[in-house]
C-alpha cells in the first residue's frame, strides 16, 4: 500500500494542495487565482499537476468551504446513532436551501450535565460529486470530504487552552470570514459566516461582528465567552484594532497564519470521521439507489409480461380486433388513473415537506437573522444592541444602534435598512420605525445629528 498521502484546502476560493510521504510534507502548491467554481478546480488540479508529482497517486482528504455550504447546531435528546441519523435525514430534506439533492455529515457535540448536541453540514450533492470526479481524475482518491470546523476540532484540543473553555474562533480568507463558537475541547456550537474578507475597512466591521456574536453566546449559553482565537494571516494595523476592538482578551495563532496550515492538518482526519460528505452521503444514499434500480427493473418486468400476454392473446384471437382494442383502452384509463394518483400524492407530500420546513425555519429564526444581520445592514449603521425575543403573536425583534451622517443621510440609510426587513424571507413588521423614535428623542431633546437610534421591530 502507497504511504503517499495528499490534502487539499479550498477554502472560500483559495486553493492549495499538499503532497506527504511518511506524514511528512514533501511538496506544496498555491493556486495564484481564486478558485471559485468546478471548471476553476479542474484547471487547478491540472496547474497542481505540473507543479508536484501527482503520478504517485494515493488517497486525498479536502478540507472545503464555500457559500453554498451551511451549519447548523441542533439540540436533541440522547438516541442510538442509527436513530439519529433517521431524524438528521428528514432535517436535511426540510432544512436544505437549494434545489436538488443534499450531501450532509454531522459532528455530535456532548455537553457537561447530559446535553447532547449535534452540527449539521450541508450542501448541494451535484458539487460533491464534481468535485470527487476532477479529484479521481488526476489519480487522487477521496476519503474525506469535511468542512473546516473538522480542521478546528481535531486543532484545538493539541492547544495550551483548558478544555472546557468558551472560544470565539475567527478564521480570516481574502474574500469571507468565519466565526466558530467552539469549546477547547474541539466541539463546535455556532458557526457563522461573513460575506466579506480582509481588507482595511472591513476590520472595523469584524470588531462589530465579533463582539455580536459574544453578546449572543452569552445571552443564548448565560455564560461569558473566555477569548477570541484569530486563525489567518493578520497585517500588524488589523491585529492592533482587533486587539482594543473586541470586548474579551485576543489570542493570534502564529501556527495558522502559515497558508498551508488547514491542509496540513486535514491530512490527520481519519475517513472515519461522522462528519466527512463522502461517508454519510454514499451510506445516505445506497439505499435510495438500490431502490431506484428494483423499480425500473419492476417496470421493465411489467412491461416484458404485458408485451408477452398481449402477443399470446393475439395470437389465440386474432379476429376479436374490438376486443383487444377495448382491453388497450382500459388498460390506458387504467395508467392514466395510476399517474394521477401518483402526481396527487406528490403534491401532498411537496406541501407536507413545505409546511414542516415552515416550522423548522420558525424555530430557527433567531440563529437566521443574526447569520444574516450583517448582510441586511448598511455598512453606515452599527447595531449595538439586538434583542430577539418570542410572544404568541410571534417573534419581536427590538435593533439598537448608530448611524453616521446628517439626520438627511440617516433618515435614507435607515429607511433603506427597514425596506430590507420589510421584505421577503423577512416579511417583518414595523410597529415603531426610526421617524416615531426620532420624535421622542426630539420632544425629550435627546435628538443629535448623530447617535444612538432606537427602532422597535416586530
Amino acid at each position: 500500500m502507497s504511504r503517499t498521502k495528499y490534502a487539499i484546502s479550498w477554502l472560500y476560493g483559495e486553493f492549495r494542495i499538499a503532497r506527504l510521504h511518511q506524514d511528512r510534507v514533501e511538496e506544496e502548491w498555491e493556486s495564484p487565482k481564486l478558485v471559485i467554481s468546478q471548471a476553476d478546480l479542474v484547471r487547478a488540479l491540472d496547474e497542481a499537476a505540473s507543479n508536484i508529482d501527482l503520478s504517485r497517486r494515493g488517497d486525498v482528504t479536502v478540507v472545503h468551504e464555500n457559500d453554498q455550504h451551511t451549519h447548523d447546531y441542533l439540540e436533541i435528546p440522547s438516541m442510538k446513532k442509527r436513530d439519529l441519523e433517521k431524524y438528521l435525514l428528514r432535517r436535511v430534506e426540510n432544512d436544505k436551501s437549494f434545489d436538488g439533492p443534499a450531501a450532509w455529515c454531522y459532528h455530535e457535540v456532548k455537553h457537561r450535565g447530559g446535553k447532547q448536541g449535534v452540527l449539521l453540514h450541508l450542501l448541494p450533492k451535484k458539487l460533491v460529486d464534481d468535485t470527487v470526479a476532477a479529484c479521481t481524475a488526476v489519480g487522487l482518491a477521496p476519503k474525506s470530504y469535511v468542512p473546516l470546523t473538522e480542521i478546528v476540532s481535531k486543532y484545538l484540543p493539541t492547544t495550551d487552552v483548558s478544555a472546557e473553555k468558551l472560544l470565539v474562533v475567527v478564521a480570516c480568507f481574502e474574500e469571507r470570514t468565519e466565526i466558530i463558537l467552539t469549546l477547547a475541547d474541539g466541539d463546535v456550537l455556532f458557526v457563522r459566516e461573513l460575506n466579506y474578507g480582509q481588507s482595511e475597512r472591513s476590520v472595523e466591521r469584524l470588531v462589530v461582528d465579533v463582539n455580536r456574536t459574544i453578546r449572543y453566546a452569552r445571552q443564548q449559553l448565560s455564560r461569558g465567552v473566555d477569548a477570541a482565537w484569530i486563525m489567518g494571516r493578520m497585517n500588524e494595523d488589523a491585529a492592533a484594532t482587533l486587539s482594543t476592538g473586541i470586548e474579551i482578551p485576543v489570542r493570534f495563532d502564529e501556527d495558522a497564519s502559515d497558508p498551508n496550515f488547514w491542509a496540513r492538518w486535514a491530512t490527520g482526519l481519519s475517513g472515519k470521521l461522522s462528519a466527512n460528505f463522502i461517508s454519510v452521503f454514499t451510506q445516505k444514499n445506497m439505499t435510495g439507489d438500490v431502490f431506484r434500480r428494483i423499480g425500473v427493473f419492476a417496470t421493465a418486468a411489467v412491461v416484458v409480461i404485458a408485451s408477452i400476454l398481449t402477443l399470446i392473446s393475439s395470437g389465440l384471437v386474432a379476429h376479436q380486433t374490438d376486443l383487444v382494442t377495448k382491453i388497450s383502452m382500459r388498460s390506458t384509463d387504467i395508467q392514466d388513473s395510476i399517474e394521477g394518483l401518483r402526481s396527487t400524492l406528490e403534491s401532498g407530500r411537496d406541501k407536507q415537506s413545505h409546511l414542516q420546513r415552515l416550522r423548522m425555519i420558525s424555530r430557527n429564526l433567531p440563529s437566521l437573522l443574526m447569520l444574516h444581520l450583517s448582510q441586511l445592514t448598511p455598512e453606515e449603521i452599527t447595531l449595538t444592541n439586538v434583542d430577539i425575543a418570542q410572544s404568541p403573536d410571534g417573534w419581536k425583534v427590538n435593533l439598537q444602534g448608530l448611524v453616521v451622517g446628517d439626520l438627511r443621510q440617516g433618515a435614507r440609510l435607515l429607511a433603506r435598512f427597514e425596506q430590507r426587513l420589510e421584505q421577503p424571507p423577512w416579511q417583518m413588521d414595523i410597529t415603531q420605525n426610526f421617524t416615531e423614535t426620532w420624535m421622542q428623542q426630539f420632544e425629550q431633546g435627546k435628538l443629535q445629528s448623530s447617535g444612538e437610534l432606537g427602532r422597535r421591530r416586530h
